[in-house]
């Protein structure tokens, strides 16, 4: 069956860093809403342009990887719940399974230092690189979690949410070369 794991959560939470840490570990390739973001952005002015071109292109791509019944490994913040129900159901209708990590950061001061450090030299789609402003775009937005879904606080050594992240995947029956 085809897997999908998705790694969600808002900007600074640690998504990139575990999607490409896992990614290595069991040797399969992590799809980025960022690279795909930031390589239009040259071409298309508007953000709301920009992030619609990154779900089209993610939805063609998936149903790809489900046809070939492969896995991918997802890093998109999707931090809306129905976003993330849609999708669920979708990849499901299709034959595939979809696993969820969502990244947080209990820690403001530390969250509030990963969002800085953005500052210094901001790519197309890191639009917010404070702590303010990112609570501020997601106000009307509250946090909320899917049945199932790994809570990973990113907060923790990063040994610990290693672990974490393979005890979950195992429970679901996903085993991997841990090399």
């Amino acid at each position: 069956m085809p897997k999908i794991i998705l790694f969600r959560g808002r900007a600074g939470t640690g998504k990139s860093t575990f999607s490409n840490d896992l990614a290595k570990r069991i040797n399969v390739p992590v799809l980025h809403k960022d690279d795909i973001y930031d390589s239009v952005a040259g071409f298309v002015a508007e953000h709301g342009s920009r992030n619609k071109i990154c779900f089209d292109l993610l939805y063609r791509f998936l149903e790809t990887v489900i046809h070939s019944n492969a896995t991918i490994i997802l890093d998109y913040g999707l931090n809306n719940i129905v976003d993330v129900r849609q999708l669920e159901i979708w990849i499901t209708e299709r034959g595939g399974e979809l696993i969820i990590i969502h990244c947080i950061c209990s820690d403001e001061p530390t969250w509030s230092e990963r969002l800085a450090s953005r500052s210094i030299s901001p790519l197309p789609n890191q639009l917010i690189t404070n702590l303010s402003d990112l609570k501020e775009h997601y106000k009307d937005l509250d946090l909320e979690y899917v049945e199932g879904e790994l809570i990973l606080d990113t907060v923790l050594p990063k040994n610990v949410n290693v672990e974490k992240i393979q005890s979950f995947l195992f429970k679901l029956g996903f085993v991997y070369d841990n090399k």
